[in-house]
């Protein structure tokens, strides 16, 4: 009986292992089948019938190498003559000599049995004649570890709700490379295509960690609402400044794209600044709808105004880290233009009259908006739809079973449920009085 039990058990969590996986190869096969398209030219061409291919190669040897001080740590300045063994491609197993140039913008040091990546260009349709060049280090290895590492680590901390993140981000990715991106190359406007995505990833996402229930959908809607104010929001203020897609670094080559293509430069700006800041917006939306859970878990009868004041407390302590965590990001992304403007003494009104910080401004507010937006608003609709509905405020236990008994305790909710009780108990003392 006890072995029937314990197979029993091993096939609901093999079932809840391989079930999602599935599931998501299924979504994501689609989304790759989705995704292809004729390139609009072939970048991997050198004319006249000639092929580019990059390779994996091993350093045999080093044969030449100047070397000289650039004054700088760990900038090196000179070049190295290598020969290299192709371990990859139509010509694996030969070798060939590469120059490697020593400069600020490629500072490999190579060493005699270093696996590195080279282009191996053949300049005609018969490929006569073969010229390879150094690309950069083989850095697959180390980003597999640094992902199996993130793994890992969110799996053990996070067991379950881990496990259900980490298929989240793994969808989250999958929409926005192989259905977003398609979507904008396609024609699709990039506000309408971003609030689509915005609505499809925070219902996968927050339904994954959060479970099926009310919880989970006042935060999906809350999410979306903030979102899409933040947006409008946007789009006045981007009209005031006179900046859009037109004004990012990248617009020649995206006009380039766009001249052969659907794609719809001007509201690019915008796609970018929501994405960035969506995964803050989700996450502060999901924390207040489960602390208003939790109140309801120790307090059924509790009304509108108090659950609703309760989400407020929590969302206002998560707010400004939330808020400042976004402007950090932004503020890091232009950490180089910050020290070039404090370097030069750059004035005031150029500073601020410039498109670059116009749009970094916009970024950082923007995307701070929509984070605190997202506390009233989830805060108002969680009180509403929870509001005496024992069914959405169940916890999980371990085997994924609802219990009432096993709620997900928000970080001070305590400390703000007691501070609640003792507020409502000094209201009833002045009453009396």
């Amino acid at each position: 009986m006890q072995k029937k039990i314990a197979l029993t058990g091993l096939l609901k969590t093999s079932g809840k292992i391989i079930g999602p996986i599935a599931i998501l190869l299924v979504y994501i096969v689609l989304a790759v089948l989705f995704s292809r398209h004729t390139p609009l030219y072939n970048p991997y061409s050198s004319g006249a019938g000639g092929e580019i291919h990059y390779e994996k190669a091993k350093v045999v040897s080093i044969n030449e190498q100047t070397i000289t001080p650039s004054g700088f740590p760990e900038l090196y300045i000179g070049r190295q003559v290598v020969i290299v063994r192709l371990e990859s491609g139509q010509y694996q197993g030969k070798t060939f000599q590469v120059h490697n140039a020593l400069n600020y913008d490629a500072n490999f040091l190579l060493h005699k049995g270093q696996t590195i990546v080279v282009s191996v260009n053949t300049s005609t349709g018969d490929k006569s004649v073969i010229n390879v060049y150094m690309y950069a280090p083989d850095r697959v290895v180390p980003l597999l570890a640094l992902i199996g590492l993130f793994i890992a680590a969110i799996c053990f901390v996070g067991g379950w709700r881990g496990f259900r993140s980490l298929l989240g981000i793994v969808f989250t990715l999958t929409t926005v490379l192989f259905i977003f991106v398609p979507l904008l190359f396609y024609g699709v406007p990039a506000v309408v295509a971003t609030i689509v995505l915005v609505a499809v990833t925070s219902c996968v996402t927050l339904f994954l960690v959060g479970g099926l229930g009310k919880m989970s959908l006042s935060a999906v809607l809350g999410t979306v609402a903030g979102v899409v104010i933040s947006v409008m929001i946007m789009l006045v203020f981007s009209k005031i400044l006179g900046v859009s897609g037109y004004t990012s670094s990248d617009t020649d080559a995206l006009l380039n794209i766009a001249g052969q293509s659907k794609l719809q430069v001007k509201d690019l700006l915008f796609a970018g600044i929501i994405i960035t800041s969506l995964g803050a917006v989700m996450d502060i939306a999901i924390s207040v709808a489960t602390s208003i859970n939790e109140l309801l878990k120790h307090k059924h009868d509790a009304s509108f105004d108090e659950l609703f004041h309760f989400g407020m407390n929590v969302g206002r302590d998560m707010m400004g880290t939330m808020a400042n965590t976004l402007i950090l990001a932004f503020l890091g992304t232009s950490i180089f233009s910050f020290i070039l403007m404090y370097s030069y003494q750059v004035q005031f009104t150029q500073v601020f009259n410039s498109s670059g910080i116009a749009i970094d401004v916009l970024n950082a507010v923007c995307g701070s908006l929509a984070v605190i937006l997202t506390v009233p608003i989830v805060s108002a609709i969680a009180a509403k739809l929870l509001q005496g509905d024992l069914s959405g405020t169940l916890g999980e236990t371990m085997d994924g079973q609802k219990d009432v008994n096993c709620p997900v305790i928000m970080p001070g909710s305590e400390d703000i449920l007691a501070q609640s009780q003792t507020s409502q108990e000094h209201m009833g003392e002045k009453e009396l009085s």
